[in-house]
């Protein structure tokens, strides 16, 4: 059997959409639109489809592939505009290429689910909501959500995500793969959290859906509403903002984490710095030399990735000191600045063993990154020094970090020491 789908180009009601990516391609648990008609073709037993594609079809093409996933053939012919059912069975029958030729019933614009044609997706972005929740018990029934978990009535939780113990589930709730969601966060009723979202603590979720690799920052609240990167989108309103604040919501993945190196100014400010406070390291000596303890505590860590390698490929030596608390303790860590190995901002050094335990893609931003005296989990004052809030501010700065974070990390810092 074969059959021919035609995506959506245009939909002005759900324009703000489609400015993020092609219409069939928008997520829904996990999923996407094109996604959901295949499942359902391959469940036909379906072993052809031809996608015509008039948005972005590069973007529809690299998605699909050659259909592998679906044990079907699926091939993407770009058009120059979205064609009616009866244009493209006129364009495509008997086509030599093709091989076949489209009954009426096999020729499909694909505007709305599988099945579903009284729950259209993009009327407007109240239909587009509404239909997502009407879809979420059937999406949880597919046979193929591996790992998923129902715990309990009508909140779902899939594959490597982790929610905070004291994390306020309400139904129906779907919370999708390698997704992070922090302590005392109110996840519903009605919320949908896509495959890595990183959720900070103390929100509030609710008849909104958080977009794939997106961060919602603490004590942000939001109601009816779609957010996918910077954009948001009021699906009662149809209103639509871009956040420019980034610690309240930002795309985890706009820009590619890279490991940058200890510049020399940093390198001879941590030698200046390590001379005009000698004292310190000094009191570190004396307060364990009279009890027979010894001065330096030494610790291995993991190396930032510059290459895909695994996670503790490679290792330094680093030391702290062991009789004293606090930043005073990172005092030796000054020279691991001067060396290069540290930065004066960064996340702090993981051990391998800690390395193994980021458990997904957006964890293990943490490794992007280079090794920092300070951090912005210390600007935030994370008690823990690897708990789920410090493990989300990593991830924050391996994707935002520039030189103004990093000011802005080092005078909170010190002010706090100082105040």
């Amino acid at each position: 059997m074969k059959a021919l789908l035609i995506c959506p180009e245009q939909r002005p009601a759900v324009s703000h959409l489609a400015e993020i990516c092609p219409l069939v391609l928008a997520p829904m648990m996990g999923k996407t639109l094109l996604d959901y008609w295949l499942d359902h073709l391959a469940g036909q037993r379906v072993t052809h489809v031809h996608v015509l594609a008039s948005d972005r079809p590069e973007q529809v093409r690299a998605w699909v592939g050659e259909g592998a996933r679906w044990s079907m053939k699926v091939e993407v012919a770009a058009e120059p505009r979205e064609l009616a059912p009866a244009e493209a069975r006129a364009k495509y029958r008997g086509n030599d290429n093709l091989g076949w030729l489209p009954e009426p019933d096999d020729v499909s614009v694909i505007d709305f689910l599988p099945g579903q044609p009284d729950w259209p997706r993009f009327t407007s972005y109240v239909d587009w909501f509404v239909a997502a929740k009407h879809w979420l018990p059937r999406a949880a029934a597919a046979p193929d959500r591996i790992g998923l978990r129902e715990v309990k009535p009508g909140v779902w939780i899939g594959l490597r995500s982790r929610v905070a113990g004291d994390a306020e589930l309400l139904a129906p709730c779907w919370i999708g793969e390698n997704a992070l969601v922090g302590e005392r966060a109110k996840i519903g009723p009605g919320a949908i959290v896509e495959n890595g979202a990183v959720i900070a603590g103390n929100t509030d979720i609710a008849d909104s859906l958080v977009g794939p690799e997106t961060f919602i920052g603490e004590w942000t609240e939001l109601k009816n509403s779609i957010a996918w990167g910077s954009t948001l989108i009021n699906w009662r309103t149809d209103s639509c903002t871009r956040v420019p604040d980034a610690f309240l919501m930002c795309a985890l993945s706009q820009r590619p984490a890279a490991v940058r190196t200890a510049r020399w100014p940093g390198r001879l400010l941590a030698i200046l710095v390590m001379l005009l406070t000698l004292p310190v390291g000094l009191y570190g000596v004396l307060k364990a030399w009279p009890r027979g303890e010894r001065v330096l505590q030494p610790l291995i860590a993991v190396r930032p990735h510059r290459a895909n390698g695994s996670p503790a490929s490679e290792t330094l030596i680093y030391h702290e000191f062991s009789a004293v608390n606090g930043l005073l303790r990172r005092w030796p860590q000054l020279w691991k600045v001067v060396c290069g190995d540290f930065a004066w901002v960064g996340n702090r050094p993981l051990s391998p063993a800690a390395a193994a335990m980021l458990s997904n893609e957006f964890e293990r931003l943490w490794l992007k990154t280079p090794i920092g005296l300070f951090s912005l989990a210390d600007a935030e004052a994370c008690v823990e020094p690897f708990n789920e809030e410090a493990r989300v501010h990593a991830s924050y700065y391996a994707v935002q970090s520039d030189w103004r974070m990093d000011l802005s990390i080092l005078s909170r810092i010190f002010r706090r020491r100082y105040q």
